[in-house]
């Protein structure tokens, strides 16, 4: 017995160590520096997963372990994903008054009267600088609040992350509130998760947000609490009308779920729609006809049509796809799951299948919604190993294939045991 206790101990020094190398000294232009990084964090994070065998029923110390990990991250740069030099763009342009919707961030640089006063660096780092806007009002605002906060701290970067360090703590704690009964190690599958702490506090994703918005949603004790966090949720992303289809049975709040649905509606047009045309061509309908990255069942479409010079149609039939199984399961009567955490997952999870995109950071919100099944921590290893490994196609064009075949293989082994699962129990 003393000698795993020993070896646990060891492993939970170690690991807030590796995050804090990850973090601070990662490089996704290294396929060796990505594939270890895939292989040893996820491995970590598994073998941690029965922790509360060192902390027993201590659950604070458990909590602080939690914070401890997303501490050791906080100041480190954006060396896994180039986002947030958009995000603070669109920041540095919205405290000047001006919406960032109405220019690429190329086209307002060559504006006259305008301050371009450290936009330049910004340009030159991001990864989108020809295409307009397509974070919603919510997003700009809570980068805008970060700029400010890191003018403070004399880092803009750690001024954000200690947002992100802040909205993510709450969390635990609305977790801990959400499932009181759960055990340590459920909790760990979010609590510990290498990609929460890196793509979510380092890397500055407003997944985190996201995350905040569905524990207000499930947590809510009525129906105008709930219909309101949906509301905040669509606010924060486009996708997140999908969870709309949580409500189709309770015909009772339908009437003010179509009036909320369509204001959010009118912010977005009058918002980041309010040039539909080029948020078509050079915007969010990026997402449906050119962007792909790491699709799980998109990529099948794409190579039935390449053979017919038609492969850029893959990502709208992929989305036509999912939409068709969406209301075959309507029509069918088919529940998405029984409490709303359940039908969150399992929409969210149809989602992913067929998204042409699915970068890491897109998995923070699954691995919350599976914390309510039970011995999910070697499911949720390999997402986070797949996750990491995704990073592989920004250095290599030909590693498209490996991850793919990489993440049929996992996803499908799972995918078996679960359809077995459902048989042996209805």
């Amino acid at each position: 017995m003393f000698i795993p206790n020993l070896t646990k101990i060891l492993l939970a020094i170690l690991y807030p160590a590796l995050l804090f190398v990850t973090a601070h000294f990662g490089d996704r232009n290294d396929l060796s520096v990505i594939l270890v990084v895939a292989i040893v964090l996820p491995l970590y994070f598994y073998f941690l997963s029965d922790l509360t065998a060192l902390f027993g029923n201590r659950f604070y110390l458990f909590l602080f372990y939690g914070i401890l990990l997303r501490l050791v991250v906080v100041g480190s740069p954006a060396l896994w994903s180039d986002d947030i030099y958009r995000y603070l763009f669109d920041a540095k342009i919205c405290l000047e008054g001006i919406s960032p919707y109405h220019y690429t961030p190329e086209k307002y640089l060559q504006l006259d009267n305008v301050s371009t006063v450290g936009l330049e660096s910004y340009l030159s780092k991001m990864n989108s600088p020809n295409y307009y806007s397509v974070y919603p009002l919510l997003i700009q605002w809570f980068f805008s609040f970060g700029t400010i906060i890191g003018s403070l701290f004399g880092s803009v970067f750690l001024g954000i992350q200690s947002l992100f360090f802040l909205l993510d703590i709450l969390n635990l704690f609305l977790i801990r509130k959400l499932y009181p009964n759960k055990s340590n190690p459920s909790y760990w599958i979010y609590w510990g998760n290498p990609i929460v702490i890196l793509e979510g506090i380092s890397q500055m994703h407003p997944e985190i947000l996201l995350v905040t918005g569905c524990l207000l949603f499930f947590l809510s004790q009525s129906k105008g609490l709930r219909i309101f966090s949906f509301f905040l949720l669509t606010q924060l992303k486009l996708n997140a009308f999908l969870f709309v289809l949580s409500f189709w049975r309770d015909r009772s709040v339908w009437i003010r779920l179509f009036f909320v649905s369509l204001v959010s509606l009118v912010l977005w047009k009058i918002t980041v729609f309010s040039d539909l045309v080029s948020q078509s061509s050079t915007g969010i309908g990026l997402f449906f006809h050119s962007f792909r990255f790491a699709g799980i069942l998109e990529p099948f479409f794409y190579f039935l049509l390449y053979p017919f010079q038609g492969e850029y149609l893959s990502g709208i039939i992929s989305f036509a796809t999912l939409f068709a199984l969406y209301i075959f399961c309507i029509k069918k009567n088919l529940s998405f799951g029984f409490g709303y955490p359940d039908r969150f997952l399992t929409i969210y999870s149809m989602f992913l299948l067929f998204s042409p995109v699915i970068h890491p950071w897109y998995w923070i919100l699954w691995i919350l919604f599976v914390m309510g099944k039970a011995k999910m921590e070697t499911l949720v290893a390999s997402v986070s190993f797949l996750a990491f490994l995704s990073y592989g196609l920004y250095v290599y064009n030909g590693f498209v294939y490996i991850y793919w075949v990489s993440s049929i293989l996992v996803l499908g082994y799972y995918g078996n045991k679960q359809i077995n699962y459902l048989r042996k129990t209805t």
